[in-house]
């Protein structure tokens, strides 16, 4: 991973072999950010996705092992308690339609709660920082932690 500072914003660069969310913690910790919203898009090879059910109050995974794209990574990063919470949804595909008609892979398009999300080729971000930390807290209807504003 390498990032850069540029003015309010960080922009990242996460390599192949690195996941995701370990690489964004290593950065919270490094640059000491309390809150900020995240953007990007890149390949990755390993993903395992999470969709949360409110009457079951519980996360069903998904995981999936191929060539993707990352159409879209969007997210958050607030503070849970002390600690860093990281929170993204993702969307990939492991198909696009070209000129011609052809098609690569099955042409399958998900998305989810991101839980793990390893590079393959790369992974660009920008992080825009905030002024202010921002925590969470449980929400006692849904069980999820909401933001505590």
């Amino acid at each position: 991973m390498k990032y850069i500072k540029d003015g309010k914003s960080y922009i990242v660069r996460i390599d192949r072999g690195e996941e995701v969310l370990d690489k964004l913690n290593e950065f919270v910790k490094e640059t000491d950010l309390k809150a900020g919203s995240i953007t990007g898009i890149g390949a990755c090879s390993e993903v395992e996705l999470g969709v949360y059910s409110v009457k079951k109050r519980e996360y069903s995974k998904y995981k999936y092992d191929g060539e993707f794209e990352i159409l879209s990574l969007n997210g958050n990063i607030t503070r849970d308690g002390d600690k860093p919470y990281i929170h993204l949804h993702i969307m990939i595909s492991d198909g696009m339609v070209l000129a011609g008609g052809l098609t690569f892979g099955m042409g399958i398009t998900v998305g989810g709660h991101l839980n793990k999300c390893i590079i393959s080729g790369t992974c660009e971000l920008r992080i825009d920082e905030c002024e202010n930390a921002y925590q969470r807290k449980i929400d006692d209807e849904t069980g999820i932690k909401i933001l505590d504003i």
